[in-house]
């Protein structure tokens, strides 16, 4: 049994001068547990563009050699460490990690507990499980994908999927990891179920933000989590710092407002919107836009999916049902439907490429580009409300944006509330919270930070442990 004298040590394996790929161990000589496990879209990028994917055949061979991943015995699946000719007996017998936990289901969170063997504890927020859970229904499983459960690699034809032992918490209620105490504080960010934490260990109090804003549509969920954290006088603030180099935000409440402003300009004209359809406040902004335009809000059966989902997890979300008299269902033109999709085109609130573009003024299109080409609009505008580039794409392509609104005679019209705090939030974050020490992660700028708290900020290094 370790001394209850010794040091908590906090060592980044991701998040280090990048934006996501959080990946964060916190040790107190007893208990181990990652803060995050998420795919680094920026490390990635260096050698996959967003469809390429590693080889398969060499399990996590590639991402270790790569370095897209970190060299940590004990942690990996045996199966994926086998297949890349990495697995040792003596190293990898028992798990190294007492647990993960997972701060919402964003990939550069979320993606590479994929990789993490099934013995180890994922714990998550009930509705990021099940936003999870619908990802993985609605997309082909592989490596880098398959978080709730997994095949084993090599995988036969008809073998059932290992399940993870997957762990759910609410707001404020504590729970205990061995040694550690553990505090989840739901957060305000970009998509519903996210959450800070308040860790305890035997010697030290550690405050993690994940991803959070004060700007967005419900800012008393962070207020929430800043009150806890200044209550519990953290030895260690890890604080994201993605827009610390921008002082302000746009609001969702602006969001809308510009978009209207635009949308009232072009009453005859058609009108293409593209944000993520996992960002439900983007959604609720633009079905109230189409509901005060007299427009209707086209969607695909995915995004229907998806609403239904979110509004069995929590119907306080207030989710409008897929049939609602100011929502459309695209039906797009297919060599065979989807099975999941068949419900929904029986509905009388269908919508093909002809009824667009015979009524282009009557719809807010939030489909995807390549629909264009089937409704031919005759101009209009394109509403550029996506959030940052760091999603499933790796990056925004401006120049291909660029070149399928001029196709279309589409004029641009960017409208943007950000999930990420800015340095005026970030500030007043970091200043009620009062750590006795600030480590920036999930940040390109981490120097920043020194500007508003000088020697409070300790920078973190990759794979390098920081004593509190």
């Amino acid at each position: 049994m370790p001394s209850s004298n010794e040091k908590t040590t906090i060592t980044p394996y991701g998040g280090v001068d990048e934006i996501g790929g959080n990946k964060i161990l916190v040790d107190d000589g007893s208990t181990r547990i990652f803060l995050d496990f998420g795919k680094s879209y920026s490390r990635r990028g260096k050698f996959y563009d967003w469809i390429d994917r590693p080889r398969q055949v060499n399990g996590i061979g590639d991402l270790l050699i790569l370095g897209i991943v970190p060299k940590v015995p004990g942690l990996y699946r045996k199966d994926l460490l086998t297949l890349a000719g990495e697995w040792n007996p003596s190293e990898e017998k028992d798990p190294s990690v007492d647990a993960v936990l997972l701060s919402h289901a964003h990939g550069d969170h979320a993606d590479y507990i994929s990789l993490v063997r099934e013995d180890i504890p994922i714990w998550m927020g009930e509705m990021t499980r099940g936003i999870i859970e619908f990802n993985e229904a609605e997309k082909k499983s592989d490596i880098e994908f398959e978080i709730t459960k997994y095949k084993e690699r090599p995988s036969q034809r008809n073998a059932s999927k290992i399940e993870r032992k997957i762990r759910t918490f609410r707001t404020g209620k504590r729970f205990e990891i061995d040694t550690m105490s553990v505090e989840p504080i739901h957060v305000d960010h970009s998509i519903p179920g996210c959450y800070g934490f308040i860790i305890r260990t035997r010697n030290s109090t550690i405050a993690y933000t994940g991803d959070l804003r004060m700007h967005g549509n419900k800012p008393e969920l962070t207020e929430d989590f800043v009150k806890e954290a200044s209550d519990a006088k953290p030895d260690l603030l890890l604080c994201e710092g993605t827009r610390i180099q921008e002082a302000t935000s746009m609001t969702e409440k602006e969001v809308f407002e510009t978009c209207k402003f635009f949308v009232n300009h072009v009453r005859d004209s058609f009108v293409f919107a593209e944000y993520s359809y996992k960002d439900f406040d983007r959604f609720a902004t633009f079905y109230e836009l189409a509901k005060q335009t007299g427009r209707k809000l086209l969607i695909n059966p995915r995004t229907a999916r998806y609403l239904e989902t979110l509004s069995r997890l929590d119907p306080k979300l207030g989710v409008p049902r897929s049939d609602d008299e100011n929502i459309g269902i695209y039906k797009k033109r297919v060599l065979k439907e989807d099975e999941g999709d068949e419900p929904y085109y029986k509905q009388s609130n269908v919508w093909t490429a002809l009824d667009v573009n015979r009524k282009e003024s009557g719809v807010i299109f939030a489909l995807e580009r390549e629909e264009l080409i089937d409704v031919k609009p005759k101009g209009g505008i394109y509403i550029h409300a996506n959030t940052e580039a760091y999603d499933e794409a790796g990056e925004v392509d401006e120049d291909r944006i660029r070149s399928w609104m001029e196709i279309f005679g589409l004029e641009r019209v960017h409208a943007h509330c950000s999930g990420h705090a800015s340095a005026s939030e970030l500030v007043r974050i970091v200043n009620r919270i009062n750590p006795k020490r600030v480590v920036p992660i999930h940040t390109e700028s981490a120097n920043t930070f020194k500007v508003f708290f000088a020697e409070r900020v300790t920078k973190a290094e990759q794979g390098r442990g920081i004593e509190l």
